[in-house]
C-alpha cells in the first residue's frame, strides 16, 4: 500500500501567488466593466434571435427595439360620452415626462395639416380601390363619381367637387376608414365602441429611456399605478385597458427578484448551516465563500466581456452554481479532516487533484454544450458557470491548502450510518441488484407517460390581469400582437415600396385563397407607382369630364400636375400619423416595412410565399419560437447521447469492460429518473428538460468520479459526496420552487436525477485490491 507521506509537496508558494494576481486582474476588470454594464430584464431579448428569417440583423433589432417600447391605452368614461377621462389621463402621463411621442387627439391645426398635406398630393396618394376604377380609360371611377354625388349619405359639396372632381380625397379617406373598421375619428379622437355601446378613447406613446433596465421599467410601471389611481379617484366609473412589452419585461423581472432574494437566501443559509453543522467550525465556511466569490468573479467578468450585460434568467439559474461551486472545497476538506493527521495538506491535495480536475472537465463540458440553446439567457449562463466553476476548483488547487493548515480533524460524522451504507452496498447483493433495477422499471414507468411540448408559452408564465388587457385592446381595436407580418426591405425607401407594391396581389391572392383574414399595408405609393398613376389619371379625365359634364357640371377641370411625395415628406407629415411604427430607415438607407396580417392558418405557406420574391421575410415568432425550441431539443438528445457514449469510453479504458459498464449505470439511471419524475409531476418534455439532464450527467458524474478515486477512501469519498448532495440539492432544490416554469421544470430534473445519481454512486466504488494499487 502507497505511503501517505511518499506522496510529492507542491508547495512552492509561486501558484498560489500567480493565481491571486490573476483574481486582482479580474476584480479590476470588473470595477472598468460594471459602470458600462446593464442588467436586462426585456422579455424580448430572451428569445432567439434567429427568429425574422433573412431579414438583415439591423433592422430585426431596431423593429424589435421600437416594439419593446410602444406603449397603448385605450380609456372608457363609462356612460358619460365625453373624453374627459381621455384628456385628464394624457395630461397626467405629459406632467409624468415617463413617456415619449404621446399621442391622443388629433388638434384642429393637425387635422387642417392632414388635409392640406393629402390635398397637396392627392395624385400621388392614390389607394387601390381608385387605381382600379381608373384602369380601361376610367368608366368605373365617372361611375363611383357619380353614386358619391348622389347618394343621400355621402354629402358631397359643390365645392369638393369644383377643386377634387376626380374625388381622390375622397377615396383615399373611404379606404384609409376601411382599413380601421372598428377605429373611428371622433372629435379629434381615435374612438371604437363595446358591446355595450361604451366609448373608448385611444391613446399611444413609446416608454421613455431603455427598456432594458430593469430599475427604470420598474419604476415606469409604479408610476403608471399611482396616475390610474388618481385617474379613478377624479373618475371612479373610468376604465383603463393597457398594452406594452413592458408590463411584460417588469412583471419577469419582480418574479426574478423574489426569487433571487428569497431561494438565494434560503440556500445560503442551507449551506451555512451544513457545513458548520459538519466541520463545526467557521473556517470551512470561509474558505467555501472564498471558492464561491473567485468563481462568481470570474463568471460575471466573462459574461460582461462577451454579451455586455447580465439577464435577470442567467441570475436566477445561476444559484445552482453556489452548490456546485461549494462541492471542490468540501471533498477537499472532507479529506482534510478525516486524514489531517497522518497527510500534509499537499498530500491531500495529490490524492484528489485528479478526481477534482475530472469532475471540474465533465461538469463544464456540460455547461458548454448549452451554448447551442438558442436563449441569450442560456448562453450567458453557460459561459458563466463554466468560467466560475473552473475558478472556484483552481482556489481549491491552489489556495486552499495554505488556508486550511490547522484544520480541526475530527471523527467522521454519522460515520455508522455511512460504514452501514458502504457495507450493505458490498455484502448485500439484492441492495446492489434491486436498487437500480427498482429505478430502471420506475423510470419506464415515467417514459412510457412521457409528453413532448415545444410551446414557446412555457418560458413564462404570463400573468393573467396583462394578459386580459391586452385581449380586451385586441378585441376593441381590431389589432392584435400576435407578431405576425411580412418584413418587406430593400437598400432604398424606394426599392422598399416598389418590393411592397409587387408583393400586395399576392397577398390579396391568399387572403382570397383563406390563407390569411386580412392585411394591412401602408398607405404611400414608390415614385414609380406615382408616375403610373399620374398616367392613368390623364387617360382616364375625359370619360369622367363627359359625365359630369352629362350631369350639368360644365366647369370641372382637374389639376393632372405631378404632386409627387417622398418616404421622408411623408413620415413627417401628419398623413402618417398611426403607421409610422410599421417603417424603418437605416442611417445607410436600408429600409424596412411591415405588413401585418390576422386570422393566420397556414404559417407555412406563407413562409413559402416570403420565398417567393426577393427583399420579403415572413416572421410568425411562435411559431418559429416552437420550430427552435423542436430542433435544438433534438440537437440535444443527441449531444446527450454523445456525451453518455464519450463518459463510457472513458470509464472502460480507465476501470475495464466489466467495471466501467457497472460505473456508467448512476449516469443512465440518473436521466431516465429524472425525465421520469417531470413526467409523472404532470410536465412535457421541453429543450429546458434536455438542458437540466446535460446538467445531471455533468454533476452526477462527480460522485461516481469521486467514489472510484482509488487514491481516496470509501468512507471519505462517502461523506464528501453526501455533503455535495445535499449542498446541491439546497441549491438546485429551490429552482423547483421558482414562480417561472421553465426554471421550476429545469430544477425538477436536476433534483431528482442528481438524487439518483447520489444512491446509485456506490456502484463505482473501487475494491480493495484497486486501492491497494
Amino acid at each position: 500500500m502507497t505511503n501517505a507521506n511518499a506522496l510529492p509537496r507542491t508547495n512552492s508558494p509561486r501558484p498560489a501567488l500567480l493565481w491571486g494576481l490573476l483574481c486582482l486582474l479580474l476584480l479590476g476588470m470588473l470595477l472598468m466593466l460594471l459602470p458600462k454594464a446593464r442588467m436586462n430584464s426585456s422579455v424580448l431579448a430572451m428569445l432567439p434571435a434567429q427568429t425574422m428569417g433573412t431579414l438583415p440583423p439591423a433592422l430585426n433589432d431596431g423593429f424589435m427595439q421600437r416594439l419593446d417600447k410602444q406603449l397603448v391605452w385605450l380609456i372608457s368614461p363609462g356612460k358619460q360620452a365625453n373624453p374627459e377621462a381621455a384628456k385628464y389621463w394624457l395630461s397626467l402621463l405629459s406632467q409624468s415626462q415617463a413617456v415619449n411621442n404621446l399621442k391622443g387627439p388629433m388638434d384642429a391645426q393637425s387635422q387642417q395639416a392632414w388635409g392640406t398635406f393629402f390635398w397637396q398630393h392627392r395624385n400621388a396618394l392614390l389607394d387601390s380601390a381608385t387605381r382600379t376604377r381608373l384602369q380601361n380609360g376610367g368608366e368605373a371611377q365617372a361611375q363611383w363619381v357619380l353614386t358619391q354625388l348622389y347618394s343621400a349619405f355621402s354629402g358631397v359639396s359643390g365645392k369638393e367637387l369644383q377643386n377634387d372632381p376626380l374625388m381622390l380625397m375622397r377615396g383615399a379617406q373611404l379606404a384609409m376608414a376601411q382599413n380601421s373598421q372598428k377605429l373611428r375619428l371622433m372629435d379629434g379622437w381615435l374612438v371604437t365602441q363595446d358591446d355595450k355601446g361604451n366609448d373608448w378613447y385611444l391613446l399611444h406613446g413609446e416608454l421613455a429611456g431603455s427598456s432594458f433596465d430593469m430599475q427604470q421599467t420598474h419604476q415606469f410601471v409604479n408610476t403608471l399605478a399611482s396616475l390610474e389611481a388618481q385617474l379613478k379617484a377624479r373618475f371612479p366609473q373610468a376604465q383603463l385597458l393597457s398594452r406594452g412589452t413592458v408590463f411584460y419585461s417588469d412583471y419577469a423581472s419582480q418574479q426574478a427578484k423574489r426569487d433571487v432574494s428569497t431561494l438565494g437566501i434560503a440556500t445560503l443559509l442551507g449551506v451555512i448551516a451544513l457545513i458548520v453543522a459538519v466541520f463545526r467550525s467557521l473556517r470551512p465556511l470561509l474558505l467555501c465563500l472564498i471558492s464561491i466569490a473567485i468563481g462568481a468573479l470570474a463568471g460575471t467578468v466573462a459574461t460582461l466581456l462577451l454579451f455586455g450585460e447580465l439577464h435577470l434568467m442567467t441570475l436566477v439559474m445561476s444559484l445552482s452554481i453556489i452548490g456546485i461551486s461549494a462541492d471542490y472545497t468540501l471533498y477537499y476538506l472532507t479529506e482534510r479532516m478525516v486524514h489531517g493527521a497522518e497527510a500534509s495538506p499537499w498530500q491531500s491535495l495529490a490524492k484528489v487533484r485528479n478526481a477534482l480536475l475530472l469532475a471540474l472537465t465533465t461538469t463544464v463540458v456540460a455547461y458548454l454544450i448549452m451554448m447551442l440553446a438558442p436563449f441569450p439567457g442560456i448562453r450567458q449562463m453557460a459561459i458563466f458557470a463554466a468560467v466560475g466553476l473552473s475558478a472556484s476548483c483552481l482556489t481549491v488547487i491552489f489556495w486552499h491548502p495554505w488556508l486550511c493548515r490547522g484544520l480541526p480533524v475530527r471523527p467522521v460524522p454519522a460515520m455508522v450510518l455511512l460504514l452501514r451504507w458502504l457495507a450493505a452496498w458490498r455484502r448485500n447483493k439484492k441492495l446492489a441488484i434491486g436498487l437500480p433495477v427498482a429505478l430502471a422499471l420506475f423510470s419506464l414507468a415515467g417514459l412510457a407517460t412521457l409528453r413532448i411540448n415545444d410551446d414557446i408559452s412555457q418560458l413564462q408564465a404570463l400573468p393573467q390581469g396583462i394578459l386580459a388587457q391586452e385581449k380586451a385592446i385586441t378585441a376593441l381595436t381590431g389589432q392584435s400582437v400576435d407578431q405576425k407580418w411580412f418584413v418587406i426591405y430593400g437598400d432604398t425607401p424606394q426599392q422598399t415600396l416598389e418590393r411592397l407594391e409587387a408583393f400586395t396581389p399576392q397577398l390579396d391572392h391568399a387572403r382570397k385563397q383563406g390563407m390569411i383574414a386580412g392585411f394591412r399595408t401602408l398607405p404611400i405609393n414608390s415614385l414609380a407607382r406615382q408616375q403610373q398613376d399620374l398616367e392613368l389619371l390623364k387617360n382616364a379625365t375625359p370619360a369622367v369630364t363627359r359625365t359630369l359634364h352629362a350631369a350639368g357640371m360644365a366647369s370641372v377641370a382637374p389639376d393632372l400636375s405631378p404632386m409627387s411625395v417622398t418616404v421622408e415628406q411623408w413620415l413627417a407629415s401628419p398623413a402618417s400619423e398611426g403607421w409610422r411604427l410599421l417603417w424603418l430607415t437605416l442611417p445607410n438607407g436600408q429600409s424596412g416595412v411591415l405588413a401585418p396580417v390576422d386570422g393566420v392558418k397556414d404559417s407555412a405557406a406563407l413562409s413559402a410565399l416570403a420565398k417567393t420574391q426577393p427583399g420579403i421575410a415572413w416572421v410568425d415568432r411562435k411559431s418559429a419560437f416552437d420550430e427552435l425550441f423542436a430542433l435544438y431539443r433534438l440537437v440535444l438528445t443527441g449531444l446527450l447521447f454523445v456525451a453518455l457514449a464519450v463518459i463510457a469510453a472513458g470509464a472502460v479504458l480507465r476501470l475495464g469492460w466489466k467495471k466501467g459498464l457497472i460505473s456508467l449505470v448512476p449516469s443512465v439511471l440518473s436521466l431516465g429518473c429524472g425525465l421520469a419524475v417531470l413526467s409523472l409531476s404532470g410536465h412535457a418534455v421541453n429543450l429546458f428538460s434536455l438542458l437540466a439532464l446535460m446538467l445531471v450527467l455533468g454533476i452526477g458524474i462527480n460522485y461516481t468520479l469521486f467514489f472510484s478515486n482509488p487514491r481516496g477512501t470509501p468512507l471519505t469519498s462517502l461523506l464528501a459526496i453526501t455533503l455535495a448532495m445535499i449542498t446541491t440539492l439546497l441549491t438546485l432544490g429551490m429552482l423547483v420552487f421558482s414562480a417561472t416554469q421553465a426554471i421550476s421544470s429545469f430544477g425538477i430534473v436536476l433534483v431528482s436525477g442528481i438524487f439518483t445519481a447520489f444512491l446509485l454512486s456506490p456502484l463505482a466504488m473501487p475494491a480493495k485490491k484497486e486501492r491497494k494499487r
